[in-house]
């Protein structure tokens, strides 16, 4: 049975996190993905810790459904054999610093030329045009300055960066996806590809818009309030008493009274300061207080059970140990193990869509750079004329 990128070719000159983990996608759903490092493989990923067997953990997973081939687009001949390439593809995807692909002889005008049906993806941090637009951007500086520093962090403390510093990587990157999937339709219409620019400025900011719409709304700067949410309450973690935290969500007011019996706490249901949501976000700073009490009472899971039964939404705080033996996640498919030859037996992140008649996956192993250099090649019936006869 056909996948649905099956056929489809991507040229991917991509680096670090953002524009490889978007091909890594387009690979899952069956696309030939040539993923073109320079001599050496991608710098900026093979240095991030953790690593196993000398390479980065990153580069690892950023690139598995792919074959990788190397050229040094600053020589002529492989510049040469890199529009050759282009020519027999479907999709072109870049993540360098503005102006930095067109130095190397690949940018829109040059390569659109060459193929008209090429799709072409630019994507940058603060977008190619404007006073940033040539500088550029990785996920704590976009971080910071998209404003997303200044909503989180302790209530009434001081912002903070979000820790998982991949996300707003990894979230322009399913933008870049997405994008590719919406112009590859578009082509079956016009027969003609096109230019996509992406700015992770755009995808951090797309994030967000729930606190930006309480800013337009108010004209307040929203404030970092810990792990509560600005608009419904009690929703929020507390700490239990076997120092697990708990999420729990009351988001509508039918929900409170059954919270009330779960905490044990009937005198709070009529209690006219908490009578509705805004009267509770109102006084969440009386609320909040009485609740963590509470919770200390008891551990994690016995206020789960109680919870559940009355139907408040929680959540506990998994650790990843718990996380990977789960059998929610087991019986998903969420993390599956993964056999590659140089890395060994591994746990990767399972695929993120099922399709019911065009099946994605199943995840393939990446390469080390340049591995597929000659196969790749041949396959496209390229003539590698760089003086060896042979690919690299």
């Amino acid at each position: 049975m056909g996948k649905i990128l099956d056929g489809i070719r991507v040229f991917d000159l991509t680096i670090a996190a953002v524009g490889p983990w978007s091909t890594k996608l387009l690979g899952a759903l069956g696309a030939d993905v040539i993923k073109v490092e320079a001599p050496g493989g991608d710098r900026l990923s093979h240095a991030v810790p953790p690593l196993i067997k000398g390479e980065s953990v990153l580069y690892i997973s950023a690139n598995h459904n792919k074959r990788m081939i190397e050229l040094d687009l600053k020589r002529e001949a492989d510049r040469a054999i890199a529009l050759k390439i282009v020519e027999k593809c479907d999709v072109l995807v870049q993540n360098m610093r503005p102006g930095a692909v067109e130095r190397l002889g690949l940018g829109h005008q040059v390569v659109a030329k060459v193929n008209p049906r090429l799709i072409y993806v630019a994507a940058s941090a603060f977008g190619r045009v404007g006073p940033m637009a040539g500088e550029a951007g990785i996920d704590p500086t976009v971080q910071a300055f998209c404003g997303w520093c200044s909503i989180t962090g302790p209530e009434r403390g001081r912002g903070e960066m979000f820790r998982h510093l991949a996300h707003l990587d990894l979230t322009t990157a399913t933008t870049i996806t997405q994008a590719v999937l919406q112009a590859l339709i578009a082509r079956e219409r016009t027969g003609r590809g096109q230019l996509i620019e992406i700015e992770m400025l755009t995808a951090a900011m797309a994030l967000q818009t729930t606190r930006l719409a309480e800013y337009f709304a108010t004209g307040r700067q929203p404030e970092p309030l810990g792990s509560a949410a600005a608009t419904t309450a009690p929703h929020e973690a507390f700490e239990c008493a076997d120092r697990r935290y708990l999420a729990i969500g009351v988001e509508r007011d039918e929900q409170w009274a059954g919270f009330c019996r779960a905490l044990q706490l009937p005198e709070l249901i009529s209690d006219p300061r908490f009578a509705t949501n805004p009267l509770r976000v109102e006084h969440r700073a009386e609320l909040v207080p009485i609740l963590a009490q509470r919770f200390k009472t008891k551990p994690a899971a016995w206020w789960t059970i109680r919870l559940s039964k009355e139907r408040v939404p929680n959540g506990a705080f998994l650790r990843f140990e718990e996380l990977r033996h789960h059998p929610q996640v087991l019986a998903n498919g969420h993390l599956v193990e993964l056999d590659t030859p140089h890395w060994g037996h591994m746990h990767v992140d399972g695929l993120p869509w099922r399709f019911e008649r065009t099946p994605a996956g199943p995840i393939m192993a990446g390469g080390r750079s340049g591995e597929h250099t000659v196969e790749v090649l041949r396959e496209l019936g390229i003539i590698d004329d760089r003086g060896t006869g042979e690919g690299k």
